[in-house]
């Protein structure tokens, strides 16, 4: 079984203002996500250089709003002093009722001071001109990330983010279909947030992470809050990847590991997309129609997962039938996103429609469905990438799980 980090414990004191500026920057810089803010329930994950807004500093973080606590921030400045500045916590509006929801911090930076780096300080009940309070015995130190701004240029045109993996997760051939078929489509950088996973799909993942086509980031909540919060911090999963890669990527796609973004009239997504942003100029946010495909066909027993060439029907959209969406955004012109719709973004936003592309899901279904065409959709378009994807598929197979006979045909 593959395991990430856990929250840190810390052991609380109370600290002086004074005491924060003189120690708080020599605390241990913080490695991965998941750092516990001690004197509050707030859960920090990452800091990023907030362009958009001058000066100014934005701190990923998840917090309990039962237990609503204030932070200040200390940025280390170049010239060994510290600055205290009072952070401003936004949850956002979009949380399905769990108290633990996402937010930012916005960290105001003093114009005299050149930080790199942030270290957080809980306040319990006083006002910003008292002494914070219950901090740990020395503040989580968060890098700055997002230092230089790019407007063009970029590493990767689209990057795709997926959301959590946890559990055995085994859907293997799936994922290596998936991963294939965007290769094929021109994606270059897959992000996969990583909770735990089977022995063999761990695997088939350090495939793609030395091949430098995915890169896996640790995610694993502590489980006082895994019944409080929404799909295993989901929301913060999708926020996190756009400021993670909002100036290496000209385009990311927010999208969970079973789905897919399928092309219906191209043979890339980057013309895809680069059409659909010259027929809408203005566009940051393109949404995408999910649409279910009902699970058919076996799985081959020389590798677990279902096959996306037998998935050829898909359940029909009425005209007052629920439509779920994912995105592909201009990670620079997102402020918030929820999964199906951006809270807070400059530019507009555009319904895509679906004869252009699709979000392609394979779903179990409780009731069944008429395969001879009544009440389903032939739908053949991943059909059409067969020859050149079952090779790859093949390949990746006799590689990491060392099968030597054909998995697919």
């Amino acid at each position: 079984m593959c395991r990430t980090a856990f929250l840190t414990s810390c052991t609380l004191v109370v600290w002086t203002t004074s005491s924060v500026l003189t120690n708080g920057c020599h605390g241990p810089t913080v490695t991965g996500l998941h750092t516990e803010l001690c004197g509050s329930k707030h859960i920090i994950l990452s800091a990023y250089r907030e362009h958009r807004q001058a000066r100014a500093v934005r701190v990923l973080a998840i917090v309990n709003t039962d237990h609503p606590a204030a932070v200040d921030c200390v940025f280390c400045c170049s010239d060994g002093g510290g600055r205290l500045r009072e952070g401003s916590v936004q949850t956002h509006t979009v949380h399905y009722g769990y108290p633990y929801v996402a937010a930012d911090i916005l960290c105001d930076q003093p114009p005299e001071c050149n930080a790199t780096q942030v270290p957080l300080s809980a306040r319990c009940g006083v006002s910003y001109s008292g002494s914070a309070c219950a901090a740990s015995s020395t503040l989580p130190v968060l890098t700055i990330h997002n230092e230089e701004r790019r407007e063009d240029d970029f590493p990767f045109f689209l990057t795709v983010c997926m959301s959590t993996v946890s559990g055995n997760y085994s859907n293997i051939l799936q994922v290596l279909q998936t991963m294939e078929l965007y290769r094929l489509w021109g994606v270059q950088k897959v992000v996969l947030y990583l909770t735990s996973c089977s022995g063999d799909f761990q695997q088939v993942l350090e495939h793609y992470v030395q091949e430098g086509f995915l890169e896996t980031i640790p995610w694993r909540l502590g489980k006082e809050i895994q019944e409080d919060i929404h799909h295993n911090g989901q929301l913060s999963v999708m926020n996190e990847c756009i400021y993670r890669n909002m100036y290496t990527s000209r385009y990311v796609l927010l999208a969970d590991v079973d789905q897919l973004l399928v092309p219906y009239k191209h043979r890339s997504l980057q013309t895809l997309v680069e059409e659909l942003q010259a027929q809408h100029p203005q566009a940051s946010v393109f949404r995408v129609e999910t649409h279910l495909f009902p699970q058919t066909g076996t799985t081959p027993q020389a590798i677990p997962g279902q096959d996306l060439l037998k998935q050829v029907y898909r359940e029909p959209m009425e005209e007052h039938d629920f439509r779920s969406h994912k995105m592909v955004v201009n990670p620079r012109l997102v402020v918030q996103t929820a999964m199906f719709e951006v809270l807070k973004n400059y530019g507009e936003t555009v319904d895509v429609p679906s004869s252009m592309c699709k979000i392609l899901q394979v779903k179990l279904r409780q009731e069944k469905k008429d395969t001879n065409g009544k009440n389903v959709v032939l739908d053949t378009r991943i059909e059409e990438f067969k020859d050149l994807l079952n090779p790859k598929v093949n390949e990746i197979v006799k590689k990491t799980m060392r099968k030597q006979e054909k998995v697919l045909d």
